[in-house]
Parts: structure tokens; sequence; C-alpha cells
């Protein structure tokens, strides 16, 4: 054979694969890879790539490998244990996250790759075949057991047999649930929802609502815009949840509700989160010392988060999905209201 494959590279898994995480990275630093600051690679897990590129505070689980010519993972990338990478590129963005035992690959062509967004997720046990290019947007879910596939073949097309290789795109904003099945060549648009257990045969539509197998058009022009006072009405549920949730976590809390806006305090923590229907009209607020998160609803046109804050200090703005500093109640509630689909650009 000209080409030689190798499945599982064994012999790198039982040698750098064994390595602390510490170890690891000192070592593919000397091989000339870019390592960031507070990577972590797991027990077992090895990168392979003739160019890569880690960014700071990515995290990989343990006995996964990372395979491709060339690599690229943005910051705050997360990727779960026990799973296959095996690619010709790869890009993961900022804050995406693949879960456990997900297999990436199959047969290798030219155009091979994975371009996966920005707080993007790719759930357990799916998979996906870039024999051809996979794209996928920004704040896109795709969900447990999914099957994409850019490559269709088996018997010979000689006989008339149908043979399809095509490249899958899927936009900003998408929600694919459990057991959905992409075919080759399919474009799907920007917040486009898709019913479980469809079969996606057929390019779709930006804001569509489909299901079915195959997937047929349920709904145009979704989703549905909400009022001001709709949006406030599921913000304040949101922020009731999120109460209810640390106080059933054991984190005893004193909540103050004073006309739009809601205030927590965490005493034993030593947090502080402010929470702003309107634009803040007292920005003594703003000015602590302590762990503190400040999060907006709305905001005015011309006020704009701080370029810079101090540590410990927090903001979120819900109105254009922004987040700026690190807090440990606010990483408590960014992690929480991803459960309601809200997820936060970084200004830093």
């Amino acid at each position: 054979m000209l080409i030689k494959q190798s499945k599982i590279p064994f012999v790198k898994i039982a040698t750098i694969g064994i390595m602390p995480s510490f170890l690891k990275s000192k070592f593919y630093r000397l091989v000339g890879y870019k390592i960031g600051k507070n990577v972590k690679i797991g027990f077992g897990s090895i990168i392979v790539g003739n160019i890569v590129e880690i960014e700071d505070n990515v995290k990989v689980g343990l006995l996964t490998v990372i395979r491709a010519k060339e690599i690229h993972i943005e910051r705050f990338a997360t990727i779960g244990s026990f799973s296959f990478i095996d690619s010709g590129k790869l890009r993961i963005g900022e804050d995406s996250r693949i879960n456990e035992q997900v297999i990436i690959g199959g047969m290798k062509t030219p155009e091979s790759s994975l371009d996966l967004g920005k707080r993007t997720i790719i759930m357990e046990y799916s998979y996906i075949n870039t024999t051809m290019p996979v794209k996928i947007g920004n704040d896109t879910g795709i969900g447990g057991h999914c099957l994409l596939f850019t490559h269709g073949s088996w018997l010979n097309q000689l006989e008339g047999f149908p043979v399809n290789f095509a490249p899958i795109e899927i936009g900003n904003s998408v929600w694919l649930p459990w057991r959905i099945f992409v075919m080759p060549g399919v474009t799907i648009g920007d917040k486009v929802v898709i019913g479980a257990n469809s079969l996606v045969s057929k390019s779709i539509k930006s804001n569509s609502l489909v299901a079915g197998s195959p997937a047929k058009l349920i709904k145009e022009n979704f989703p549905t815009p909400l009022t001001k006072s709709e949006k406030n009405e599921k913000f304040t549920f949101m922020i009731n949840e999120f109460i209810k949730y640390l106080e059933y976590h054991d984190i005893m809390i004193e909540s103050e509700i004073i006309s739009s806006k809601i205030t927590i305090i965490v005493e034993k923590y030593h947090s502080k989160a402010v929470f702003y229907f309107e634009t803040a009209k007292d920005y003594d607020d703003l000015i602590s010392k302590e762990d503190m998160l400040f999060v907006f609803n709305i905001l005015d046109d011309d006020m704009q988060l701080p370029n810079e804050i101090q540590k410990n200090i927090m903001f979120i703005d819900i109105k254009n999905k922004l987040r700026l500093g690190s807090s440990k109640i606010g990483e408590e509630f960014v992690k929480f209201i991803n459960r309601y689909g809200l997820r936060f650009a970084r200004m830093d």
C-alpha cells in the first residue's frame, strides 16, 4: 500500500498519552505546537497534527484522540472523554464543546475538514463524517445520536447506483435535537429547529421549523418575536429559577426586589448579583471589591459595557449577548442560563 492508514495511534497513546498534562504541554511545545496557558489534556489523550494551535483554557478529557493536519482550538473550548477526532483540518471555536464518545472522521480527501463555530455543542454518541467539509455556525446545538454524512457510496456507480460526495453547512443558532440524520449536500440556514428523529435530505431556509422523515416544513418565520413585557416576564422567571437552583445546592442567599432590579447576596462566598430590567440608574452599585455580577436585560443604545474592569467583577448584557470579566457567581449563572439557550460572546 502506498498510503498507510492507522486507525488508532496506540504507540502515541501508550507513550505521550500517559504523561501528566503539564509535561504533555511542554512536550508539544518542544515539537512546535502552539499551546496556550492553562491547557488541560487528560490521561491517555493525544493531539497529532502538522500545524497545531491550542489557545488558553482548553480542556480535553480522558482517552481522547485529536488528529488532523491542521488543528486550531480556540480558548475555553472543551472536548470530552473517549472521543475520536480524525480529519484533514479542524477548527473548534471559542467556548464550544464536544461531549463524550463523539466520533468525527471517515474517509479522508483533500477537502476533509470540520469548522465548528463559537459557543456550539456536539453532544454524546454523535458521528460526523468529514470526508467533505462540514461547517457548523455559532450557538448551534447538535444533539446526541446525530449523524452527519458528507458522502454516500457503496454500490457500483458504473452500474447506475448513486454515489454522492458533498459538503454540509449548518448556520448560526440552529437546533438539532437527538437522532437527526443529515444527508450530503444539505445546507441549513440560521435559526432553524428540526424535530427529533428527522431525516434531512434537502436544504432548509433560515427561520424555519421542520420535522419528519424526510423532514418537511412545519412553520416559516420562526420563532415569533416576544414583546418587552414578555421578555421581562421570562427574565424574571429565569432569575427565580436560578435562586431555586442555588438553594437546592444548599447555598444560602438573600434576595431583594426594588423597582426594576433584583439583588442576590451569597454571604458565605462574599458574592453579589444584581439583575437590571432597565438601564442601571444607580452606578454606585457598580463599585465593589466583592465577587460581583451585573446582568442587564435592557441597555440604552448609548450605554456600553466598560472596556476594563477589576478582578472578580463580571458584566452580562442579555440584549446583545455579551459578557465581560469573570466572577464565581457569574460563571455559575452563565452555566445555569445556558439551559434557556442564552450564550454570550466574550469581550475580553
